[in-house]
């Protein structure tokens, strides 16, 4: 506490302070006066009952009353709004011993509010009880207008000047269910052809549309929903107090009222817009409604012809269940986690086995022996299934090779490998497999190669020159489900195969569907007029084994010859 304070009050006269010149003379207190006049900080003093007894021209400036208007009276009367305020931070810093500093407003003298600083010392006099309360402020308007300023922007969108995903989880807290049961929604909105509009007229029409776009989703929805844009073609509607069996109605109102068409720069644009929304169930954080919002994109993405989409429980668990499995699909293969099942192709003419296609099967540590349905497409969408085709390869070729020594195979005998577009397109894909028929001592035609239809359709340019490569190594290429696609004939003259594999759709008509049974016949004829091995794939039944070496087919493949399985004796037992 300082010590004195009541006879330096007592020295400073009831009025303005007014500067004075320095001198050698100066006593401590016409010293003291002239600090409070000169400073550039407002310094006031009011004593406990909250009469003012100092005020310093800064105060003057920064409030707008002059000294003669204020000393003598009380300060709360000069801002009614803050007199609580007043008197509760006056008996805080009397009852205590140290600086209290606090932010704050406080009226101007002409009744605009102002943010101020301000910093309260407790004065005691010769017997050491609080006396006074010296009170030192700043203006901190504008720093606070830039703080603010600078709040909104990380709140906010620049280019729409919609809350952005920070802004929006801010106002999400209204989404809860009430005490009724009755909570809100969450709809996430993709713009699908805005990629499209950027890249064929540049990102600032692209940007055009955005806002355009913002505009209107704004006065689509209700007062009390919030719009906000996550980032790119993703905007977000939340939706308060919206019962459930509401939800897809409440949606498509909303994109009825949007619209499709937008004028832009003279041209005429059209925007497809797909959505996902979900439910707020009780105590749900925001951040999960957005997920399963999300979830619901996703699902009305796999469906074209539906625009939006609801989520229900079950459509959240399976999409779980998949990032789930996606994660603990990375890795698999150094894990150890991956097994080869082979399945046999026997010769037609003479019932002996001439190869095997290699199956690939996750061992999951919780779930089992996982079959290639659980996990191959997964697998693509995430990327691992590059990483997954190598292994393959290694492990066919590797276990080829251990037959022929160990098992006293015939040193003809192939292996057949599927091929994904992912793993097609890699670059790395011809010198691996070189590598690895060379690694493993095996002739690279006894390495046959499979494609779908589907994968040559991707990037038929690429295709043609890595199956060229892989040709001009000595390996076999095949085109697999032969029939289902709609360029088969182009792709038999384009690319260098020499298997043909008939799918099993075709396979499971004989006897049942006579136009199967004619394509079928067709299919072999044609192949052999190429000069290619055919290969039926899918023979469950001797009717379709007899159709099938009646008609010349080479080699058959399907549950009737055998099935899959991981050990060689299986494989080769006669």
């Amino acid at each position: 506490m300082v010590a004195h304070a009541e006879s330096a009050a007592n020295d400073l006269p009831s009025e303005v302070l007014h500067p004075v010149m320095f001198g050698s003379d100066l006593s401590e207190h016409e010293l003291l006066r002239a600090v409070v006049a000169e400073s550039p900080v407002a310094m006031t003093v009011v004593d406990a009952a909250g009469i003012a007894i100092v005020w310093n021209p800064a105060a003057e400036r920064l409030f707008g009353w002059g000294g003669q208007e204020v000393i003598g009276r009380r300060l709360p009367t000069l801002d009614l709004a803050h007199e609580v305020e007043h008197d509760e931070l006056r008996a805080r810093t009397l009852d205590g011993d140290h600086v209290l500093d606090q932010e704050t407003k406080r009226r101007h003298r002409r009744g605009h509010m102002i943010d101020v600083a301000i910093s309260t010392v407790p004065l005691g006099d010769r017997q050491g009880r609080a006396a006074a309360v010296l009170g030192i402020f700043q203006d901190i308007t504008k720093r606070k207008a830039v703080e603010a300023d600078l709040s909104w922007q990380a709140q906010h969108d620049e280019l729409t000047r919609l809350p952005n995903r920070r802004g929006l989880m801010e106002r999400m807290g209204a989404l809860a269910a009430d005490r009724h049961g009755v909570g809100g929604a969450v709809a996430v909105l993709n713009l699908d052809r805005l990629k499209e509009i950027n890249d064929s007229l540049g990102l600032a029409v692209g940007d055009e549309v955005l806002r355009a776009f913002a505009k209107r989703l704004a006065r689509a929805v209700r007062p009390s929903d919030v719009v906000a844009r996550l980032d790119g073609e993703m905007f977000v509607v939340a939706m308060p107090r919206i019962a459930a069996r509401n939800v897809e109605s409440a949606v498509q109102r909303v994109l009825d009222r949007l619209g499709s068409h937008y004028r832009i720069g003279g041209r005429e644009l059209g925007l497809e817009v797909t959505v996902g929304a979900a439910v707020c169930l009780v105590r749900d954080a925001p951040e999960e409604v957005l997920r399963r919002a999300g979830v619901a994109l996703h699902q009305a993405k796999l469906h074209p012809n539906r625009r939006v989409h609801v989520l229900q429980a079950e459509d959240d668990r399976a999409f779980v269940e998949r990032v789930e499995l996606a994660g603990q699909l990375s890795g698999a293969a150094q894990r150890g986690e991956l097994r080869l099942h082979f399945q046999p192709l026997v010769s037609a003419a003479s019932g002996q086995v001439t190869g095997v296609e290699a199956l690939v099967r996750w061992e999951h540590p919780d779930q089992g022996i996982l079959g290639p349905n659980r996990f191959i497409s997964l697998a693509e969408d995430t990327g691992s299934i590059s990483e997954i085709g190598c292994w393959v390869i290694n492990e066919a070729c590797r276990t080829l090779a251990g037959w022929v020594v160990a098992d006293g195979a015939a040193p003809e005998l192939s292996v057949s490998v599927n091929l994904s577009v992912a793993q097609l397109l890699d670059p790395r894909l011809v010198a691996h497999v070189a590598a690895t028929v060379a690694n493993c001592g095996i002739a690279p035609d006894r390495l046959h190669l499979e494609v779908t239809e589907s994968v040559l359709s991707t990037d038929p340019e690429a295709a043609a020159r890595v199956l060229g490569q892989l040709h001009s190594l000595g390996v076999i290429l095949a085109i697999d489900d032969f029939g289902t696609g709609n360029s088969s004939l182009t792709a038999l003259q384009r690319f260098p195969f020499q298997i043909l594999k008939v799918d099993q759709s075709f396979v499971s008509g004989i006897g049942v569907r006579p136009d199967d049974e004619t394509i079928v016949a067709a299919t072999i004829g044609l192949a052999h007029g190429l000069g290619l091995t055919v290969v039926a794939e899918g023979v469950e039944t001797e009717a379709q084994r007899d159709f099938l070496v009646g008609h010349g087919c080479d080699e058959l493949q399907g549950f009737l010859l055998g099935r899959p399985a991981p050990r060689p004796r299986l494989v080769f037992a006669e």
